[in-house]
């Protein structure tokens, strides 16, 4: 799995545990609608350090979440 790929299911997975859209993420954070699009679709390359930042501070994780794998559904590991 590409690390942009990884950052996009994350980012998925963390606005779905928070009940959260990604148009509210985007007035939030002041990034562009289209560019959490492009993220949360794995369209995106090279997804600037400031945007990730952004992101991180407003879902209140550490950077190296959005690194993190995802677990499967029912959390077992394969």
């Amino acid at each position: 799995m590409t690390e942009e790929n990884m950052i996009s299911q994350k980012l998925r997975t963390l606005l779905a545990e928070k009940n959260m859209r990604a148009s509210n993420l985007a007035k939030e954070t002041g990034i562009a609608q289209s560019t959490l699009s492009k993220i949360t679709s794995g369209k995106s390359r090279n997804i600037q350090f400031d945007t990730i930042e952004k992101i991180r501070k407003s879902l209140h994780v550490e950077p190296s979440e959005l690194f993190t794998p995802c677990r499967p559904l029912g959390g077992r590991e394969k």
